[in-house]
């Protein structure tokens, strides 16, 4: 049973090549590196390299997940009887807009907002796993502070700006986890990775280039993004066709989204294909972009990970229904709660059954 383990939260830079061969890592062959990288790396294009680099860089070992909440450990719903999954864990991933310095700024307050977040729910007992995908919009209650690190309580706003609150990129992390498991009914969230956007370019050329076709008119962002065409991406062209929005004719985060979907589900078969025809294509791409990544992984993690998820199924991605409104400033999508508990059921709980 693939059992994820987890460290004090890491801030991830970019190691020499000789610093991976340190001595706290000597148990860690290349080889295994890479069987790691391999594996992983096939899950999605935001957590794979994390958690290899974690196998490098961390020491720390604990099964303690980094959000443990309160939700209800049965369930009614429909007239049926649920019971929680206990052999479900979860990593949160976040793709990261940054607008500013977002080290040790001595604020608690900053302008990165979690554009791009997915909750990888594993179910170790069924080698499956899924993938929620949550609208940044999303109004929900999150943990508020003032430039110096006072708690200004719970405040309803757009799930994205969670990120924006705490110490450092750690603590904005774990405020974003926080406001996704209270939104999930205070599901148990066991780890997070985040990586900044400006990785995409680098996630895109290591695979030489992702394809997609145009969905809709983009040409406001590049001239070649006509509606229809099928475009091999190359550089910021990359980050083009994932974050664009304002200044496109739909300019809707639910486009966006679905332009995520598209340059992933690209990308992982690609890294499928770089990882059987090159050993070394795992191990380098993760050194390539670890300066980009947070995560509270540990050692042990991708150990469990190359030995575990060989043979997990992708059971695909999961969103939810909601309603879009036009706030006194921005976009807000009201999230259908019917519909989110369904999903929260179908997704943490399983039926009981005499």
């Amino acid at each position: 049973m693939c059992r994820l383990s987890s460290s004090h939260s890491l801030n991830i830079q970019l190691p020499a090549i000789s610093d991976i061969i340190h001595p706290m890592a000597r148990k860690l062959t290349k080889e295994n590196i890479i069987k790691a990288g391999a594996l992983v790396l096939t899950i999605a294009a935001f957590a794979g390299a994390v958690f290899a680099v974690s196998k490098i860089m961390s020491g720390r070992n604990s099964s303690e997940p980094v959000h443990t909440g309160s939700g209800k450990q049965t369930y009614i719903f429909d007239g049926k009887e649920y019971v929680l999954n206990e052999d479900i864990e979860t990593v949160l991933v976040m793709g990261v807009d940054t607008y500013e310095n977002t080290g040790e700024t001595g604020r608690y307050v900053n302008n990165t907002q979690a554009d791009v977040i997915y909750l990888y729910v594993i179910d170790n007992k069924a080698k499956t796993y899924r993938t929620l995908q949550l609208n940044r919009n999303t109004m929900t209650g999150i943990k508020t502070l003032s430039a110096d690190g006072r708690d200004m309580g719970i405040t309803t706003l757009q799930l994205a700006l969670s990120h924006s609150y705490g110490r450092d990129d750690s603590d904005r992390c774990l405020n974003t986890v926080d406001a996704v498991s209270a939104l999930l009914f205070d599901i148990d969230i066991t780890h997070y990775v985040s990586l900044t956007m400006d990785a995409i370019p680098v996630l895109n050329d290591s695979v030489g280039g992702v394809t997609v076709t145009i969905p809709e008119d983009m040409t406001a962002a590049d001239p070649a993004f006509v509606k229809g065409a099928k475009i091999t991406l190359h550089g910021d062209q990359a980050e083009k066709f994932v974050r664009s929005r304002m200044s496109l004719p739909n300019d809707t985060n639910e486009f966006r989204m679905q332009r995520q979907q598209l340059f992933m589900s690209d990308w992982k078969n690609k890294v499928s294909k770089k990882i059987n025809s090159d050993l070394g294509f795992a191990l380098n791409m993760i050194i390539d972009i670890s300066p980009y990544m947070v995560s509270d992984m540990s050692v042990n993690a991708i150990a469990d990970f190359a030995t575990s998820l060989s043979d997990y199924e992708d059971m695909g991605t999961v969103t939810t229904e909601g309603e879009i409104k036009q706030g006194e400033l921005f976009k807000e999508y009201h999230i259908d709660q019917d519909d989110l508990e369904r999903k929260v059921v179908e997704l943490f709980y399983k039926e009981v059954t005499n």
